[in-house]
């Protein structure tokens, strides 16, 4: 075989294992993220707000919410544990749902009926069954709890909940299905004001996020687990909040010094938009906006401040800055809303805007040094991303235009993706292992990144064959043809070959960098890409 002959069979080989890598990383496909409303749920006659998810079968509807340090899923049964003044229609309002076991024909009883959560969670009655999370997605044989009893949250936490915590069963089992490319989950609360115009519902994503919800610049931060006080990781930095007020003018409540930057944790399930402790920030805010209070909610929105009546309400906005960069305005229509309740008898929510409600729970007497917290009506105008898989989670400005889901996967890495696996099966239905609740996070397939780099060593392992069949077969001709001729005698050339892996920071694993800017795909950006620009 000639020496030419070779070199092609072997450039030949070359082409055809280059080819068949690139073919893999162009094939590769995640789960398609799973898009569920927050909305008000509807329960026999009445409502409750939540993410919708149903239960058994027949399917019973809930409106959930997300909590932490929660692990588990867990609902309240037909008894509710609610005050004897509370009808069981209030009750079942009030609880997100009331789960009737004896009537679901897929309920069983769970393997491991003594799991437990730790405090401060009630006890807990286990079960498996069908967890319908929308139409294409159910998690059959799944462990939930049923709550023996009231566990003293008040109106904090009222209602059915999973958790979201870091070792949650609901990520875990998702993704070990496949059904997720990572564990990650977005939220965005919607709109609750006192019209139809200022009222919208909200979104929940598993293995992703809402692009047509997030607009304009993002900012990821490290997930922070070093205050027990917040057991979201969510801990941020509040750098300024400033009064915008009806006629045009801004007050700073921090009246521009620096040192008086104060920590806060999001708990995107909190009933109010903040916490602020009484002295020195909410009396500050009081004096600046000449409104003054000291009645509470005992409603939907738990604890907030009550104004006497309308004239007396704070008629402005309010801007809140994270020490990242992040700024998000709060419109008043979300800040002063009407005192929501549920009327202990029917069980509907009664709204009263004769005795406006500002969403703030000012923080005093024997919580005066609590953290403050950012909870629900912060993600009114703020959208939500956390990973578990990169321990980090990013903030956009939330778009309040109507507009459907246009749900974009994130991956192990944090890298967006928007090339879907193809659905073999209308209903994605997987059973889940209810006796391994502490299920480590396995990969179970290789990351992009990792796929990247096999392309690139695929290439390079085809061009060190071909370059050293190139040269043996060179120095075997020379051989043949007898002594090396002196250099002087030739012209010289350098021949000298780089072989590169290609960038080396395509390999390199996520290292996020907190309290940075970074772009994300948004609503207003088109992309021509399946593979969207990667989160560094």
């Amino acid at each position: 075989m000639s020496v030419r002959r070779t070199i092609n069979a072997t450039l030949i080989l070359f082409a055809l294992l280059a080819q068949g890598a690139l073919s893999s990383n162009e094939s590769h496909c995640v789960p398609h993220p799973i898009g569920i409303k927050l909305q008000n749920v509807t329960l026999g006659d009445n409502t409750a707000r939540g993410v919708s998810l149903s239960l058994g079968t027949p399917k019973q509807p809930f409106a959930f919410l997300p909590q932490w340090p929660l692990n588990n899923t867990f609902v309240y049964g037909t008894n509710g544990h609610c005050s004897d003044s509370m009808s069981e229609a209030a009750c079942k309002t009030f609880r997100g749902g009331a789960y009737d076991e004896s009537t679901s024909t897929t309920r069983d009883t769970a393997l491991d009926s003594h799991m437990e959560e730790a405090s401060p969670y009630p006890a807990f009655s286990w079960v498996t069954d069908d967890l319908i999370l929308n139409d294409n997605t159910t998690l059959a044989k799944f462990p939930v709890g049923i709550a023996r009893d009231d566990w003293g949250a008040q109106g904090y936490q009222p209602q059915a909940a999973f958790g979201l915590g870091r070792n949650s069963t609901i990520l875990n089992a998702l993704y070990s299905a496949g059904l997720i490319a990572s564990r990650s989950w977005a939220m965005w609360w919607g709109r609750t004001g006192a019209s139809k115009t200022t009222q919208q519902d909200g979104s929940f994503v598993f293995g992703g996020y809402d692009r047509a919800r997030a607009t304009g610049a993002n900012y990821t931060d490290k997930l922070n687990y070093a205050n027990p006080k917040c057991p979201t990781g969510m801990l941020v930095t509040i750098s300024d909040m400033v009064l915008n007020f009806a006629n045009g003018t801004n007050t700073s409540l921090f009246k521009g010094v620096q040192s008086s930057a104060m920590s806060a944790c999001i708990v995107p399930d909190y009933p109010v938009l903040m916490t602020l402790p009484r002295e020195p920030w909410f009396e500050t805010f009081e004096m600046s906006t000449a409104k003054y209070t000291d009645e509470r909610s005992f409603g939907l929105y738990y604890y907030g401040m009550l104004y006497e009546n309308t004239s007396k309400a704070y008629t402005g906005d309010i801007t809140l800055s994270l020490l990242s960069g992040f700024s998000v305005r709060i419109p008043n229509d979300q800040l002063v809303v009407p005192d929501v309740h549920i009327d202990k008898s029917s069980g509907a929510l009664v709204a009263n805007g004769s005795t406006p409600e500002l969403v703030i729970n000012a923080l005093q007497q024997t919580n005066a040094d609590d953290l403050p917290q950012l909870g629900r009506q912060f993600l009114s105008s703020t959208y939500l991303l956390l990973n578990q898989d990169t321990s980090s989670f990013t903030l956009w400005e939330a778009a309040s235009q109507d507009a459907d889901m246009d749900l974009v996967a994130v991956d192990e890495a944090n890298r967006p993706l928007d090339q879907f696996c193809d659905v073999t099966k209308s209903n994605a239905t997987q059973s889940v292992d209810s006796s391994n609740n502490d299920r480590s996070h396995q990969d179970n397939g290789l990351s992009a990144g990792a796929i990247a780099g096999g392309v690139v060593g695929c290439v390079v392992g085809a061009s060190i064959i071909a370059g050293s069949a190139f040269i043996w077969m060179a120095r075997k001709r020379k051989h043949r043809s007898g002594p090396r001729p002196d250099a002087s005698s030739m012209h010289h050339q350098s021949s000298a070959v780089t072989y590169t892996t290609g960038p080396s920071d395509e390999l390199n694993s996520y290292n996020p960098k907190p309290g940075f800017r970074y772009e994300l795909p948004v609503s207003n950006q088109s992309t021509t890409s399946s593979r969207l620009p990667e989160l560094p």
